[in-house]
């Protein structure tokens, strides 16, 4: 737009006479800075720029000229958007798409609408015209839509905890900073429903609880209840294990004892492997003891001179009757490793024999809760293949000589010997395992009658309380959110001598209260190991913009081997601090904690400025735009105000002393120069 020209003669003597009179402020080098100069050219012939890379000065010119209507185009970023009150009548998107200081993405609905909202200016244009500007691609209507009439962008608290906020409000006895957090928007939702979990715990308080009254004499259900659950977490951790152990295959024969977990996973029963998986059936056909002799008798429910044609259906052999018994009940068959290889009986099969109950079922690996080392004689064909009464009793007694007490069961395969287990935690679990599962054998709760009704009320009794004091944890102030944060800060704190084992704010507390520009626990332990004393005012104050510049990609600064040293110090102060963070749960990348809040990209033009360098020339040591290099320096005459107070609480006259010297070397000409806001014209 060079050649472009959309003002008149009027327009551009009133444009003239007002940049002279704002500039002429400036001293002499800085009324040459080719920012100043370029920009009253763009504004003579009606453009102007607005971005933050602008300095102070020229940002307030642009912003004025434009409310006054004689700049007729303006090319800004969204920041002109947020906060000027200057309408237009057109508003022009050049893309959809922007760099958020992450990543490259698609506008959001919400900011679309704060920068769309600024065409049509009240009471002088009936509409206000928004134009999309298509260079590469046509966009989506879908993506349009979305952003002209989607939803906004959901609210979310960014209430953030830092040490400086932990220790004023330690400082204040009537404030706990645990009501902070209580009162931040982060916890507001929970906060709200406090009253109903309040009315909901009282309506829990006052139910009546069910008592087990032992039929054998003092209970001993909750210790036999506690042995499960220990033995149930120790199952799950190594079941899986064990059965994925090439060697534990070859101890799953027919003929083994193992230990089964019932239906009603409230106990264990003692059984035998009488079959192996196979391809068709991929479980194991195993006969347990149920010591239920009110199961119906064996009933043989099947006609072994019965013939018929063999289907397959979800992983069974269906052995189909005859016409007469075509729509009965299927029968399920496996293949044998004896004989014809089919099991004419119905799966789970249950009967009673030798006045003890048992039960045919197929099983998973998963269900086998432990092996035993021993092993007895079975008749595979006539248990499976060709049942009978005499087979079943004679497994049956041989199950019970193992048990002669009817309650113990017969040791299990040594995890080391037999399984190989080299995993010292799985050997040990294994061990504490089996330990479990010979106590409850023996405890008097096992076997008994009413046992499945006792832990059924254990169970409801155990929710309960596991209820209740859900609860009343959600109620606690241990439910916050930002608790376990909280936690670790302070313990961070005491560590590094902030406040004591009382939470008494120390003197370097008091210090750190005092640092709001900069990162406040690296601030203060910068003074703390005096790391400042060797140096200049100028160099003293060209290290410390690390503190108070923002932007990550500029270029490497130039710095003296004394400001390297400091440099490098300061750096590893940051490291240090970080791996303490982390060390106590802080969420802290001790590398990114030390690169996002020591950034050295001005030092080197901080130094030559506090030297008294004229801006035109500290502007040709970086690629740092000359805004932000006035932002940064502002924002650091701060922090020396900050450090100076630091030093009268710390009694550092000398270092009071140099605080009041450097800011007085970088409080000067353009980067200090008066709003026009302030001053008016």
């Amino acid at each position: 737009m060079f050649g472009t020209d959309l003002t008149s003669s009027s327009e551009k003597s009133e444009i003239r006479v007002f940049c002279d009179k704002a500039f002429s402020r400036l001293k002499g080098s800085d009324r040459n800075l080719p920012q100043v100069v370029g920009i009253q050219s763009l504004l003579r012939r009606g453009i102007g720029v607005h971005h933050a890379g602008l300095l102070p000065i020229v940002k307030e010119v642009v912003e004025m000229l434009f409310c006054r209507g004689v700049i007729k185009v303006l090319f800004s970023t969204e920041t002109f958007a947020m906060g000027v009150n200057a309408p237009a009548r057109t508003v022009v998107f050049d893309s959809l798409r922007k760099f958020d200081g992450k990543e490259h993405r698609k506008l959001l609905p919400g900011e679309y609408i704060q920068m769309a909202g600024r065409a049509g200016r009240r009471g002088l244009d009936n509409i206000g015209t928004v134009i999309i500007m298509c260079r590469d691609e046509i966009p989506e209507e879908s993506d349009l839509k979305n952003l002209i009439v989607g939803k906004p962008t959901r609210l979310e608290s960014q209430f953030r905890l830092t040490y400086t906020m932990i220790l004023h409000l330690l400082r204040v006895e009537e404030l706990k900073v645990e009501d902070m957090l209580k009162r931040s928007f982060a916890e507001f939702h929970a906060q709200k429903n406090l009253p109903e979990k309040e009315k909901l715990l009282l309506q829990m308080l006052r139910q009546p609880t069910r008592t087990i009254e032992c039929i054998k004499g003092e209970p001993s259900i909750e210790e036999y209840y506690e042995m499960t659950l220990d033995a149930e977490a120790h199952r799950e951790y190594i079941t899986e294990a064990i059965m994925q152990l090439p060697n534990s295959q070859q101890f799953l024969t027919p003929g083994r004892l193992v230990v089964v977990k019932s239906d009603s996973d409230d106990d264990h029963l003692l059984g035998v492997i009488l079959k192996n998986p196979s391809a068709l059936l991929k479980k194991y056909v195993v006969l347990v003891l149920t010591g239920d002799c009110s199961s119906s008798a064996l009933a043989p429910e099947f006609n072994k001179n019965e013939k018929g044609p063999v289907d397959f259906q979800g992983g069974q052999f269906i052995v189909l009757k005859g016409k007469r018994g075509m729509d009965d009940e299927y029968f399920s068959s496996v293949s044998s490793r004896k004989a014809s290889g089919v099991i004419n009986i119905n799966l789970p099969y249950k009967g009673d024999a030798s006045g003890m109950g048992f039960e045919v079922r197929a099983i998973e690996n998963k269900e086998i809760i432990s092996i035993c080392s021993s092993k007895i004689k079975i008749d595979q064909v006539r248990l499976l293949e060709e049942p009978n009464k005499t087979a079943y009793s004679r497994t049956v007694q041989q199950l019970i000589k193992e048990q002669p007490d009817g309650t113990k069961y017969p040791p299990a395969l040594d995890a080391i010997k037999d399984l190989k287990m080299k995993d010292m935690y799985l050997v040990e679990s294994y061990r504490a395992y089996h330990i479990l599962l010979q106590k409850m054998s023996e405890n008097k709760c096992h076997g008994c009658i009413k046992l499945k009704e006792h832990i059924s009320l254990m169970r409801e009794q155990k929710m309960y309380k596991d209820q209740l004091n859900e609860l009343k944890f959600q109620m606690s102030d241990e439910a916050l959110q930002q608790m376990p944060e909280f936690q670790g800060r302070i313990d961070v704190l005491k560590v590094i001598h902030y406040i004591d084992s009382d939470l008494v704010v120390q003197l370097k507390g008091r210090v750190a209260c005092e640092m709001n520009s900069g990162e406040e626990l690296i601030s203060t332990e910068c003074l703390f190991e005096n790391q400042l004393d060797d140096l200049e005012p100028e160099e003293a104050v060209a290290i410390m913009s690390a503190f108070v510049f923002q932007q990550r990609n500029a270029s490497e600064p130039s710095l003296t081997p004394k400001l390297a040293e400091a440099k490098k110090r300061l750096y590893d102060t940051a490291i240090k601090l970080g791996k303490l963070q982390s060390e106590f749960k802080v969420p802290v990348d001790p590398e990114e904690y030390a690169r996002d809040n020591l950034k050295f990209g001005l030092v080197e033009v901080v130094y030559e400025w506090a030297k008294g360098t004229p801006f035109a020339d500290i502007c040709e040591l970086t690629d740092v735009s000359e805004g932000i290099i006035v932002r940064t320096i502002v924002r650091l005459d701060e922090t020396c105000r900050e450090f100076r107070n630091a030093a009268s609480i710390m009694g550092n006259s000398a270092l009071f002393k140099k605080m009041e010297v450097a800011s007085n070397a970088i409080k000067r000409d353009i980067v200090f120069a008066a709003s026009l806001y302030v001053t008016g014209i």
